[in-house]
């Protein structure tokens, strides 16, 4: 999400219980905004390569 590690501090983020096989696990972000864009970003998907975790998908909703 563009490396921005203070915009993280101020955006509440919450599980949405869902997992996608392609995808990985949907949160849910209020709060971040996108400095490029301006957009906030509504929802990501989290997705674990070995022993990391990576942003696999960035969206506004569902």
């Amino acid at each position: 999400m563009k490396l921005h590690p203070v915009s993280s501090f101020t955006t509440n983020i919450a599980n949405m219980e869902r997992y996608d096989r392609t995808y990985g696990h949907l949160y849910n972000a209020t709060g971040y905004t996108d400095r490029m864009t301006g957009d906030e970003l509504g929802v990501f998907y989290l997705k674990k390569k070995g022993p990391f975790w990576v942003v696999s998908s960035v969206g506004s909703g569902p």
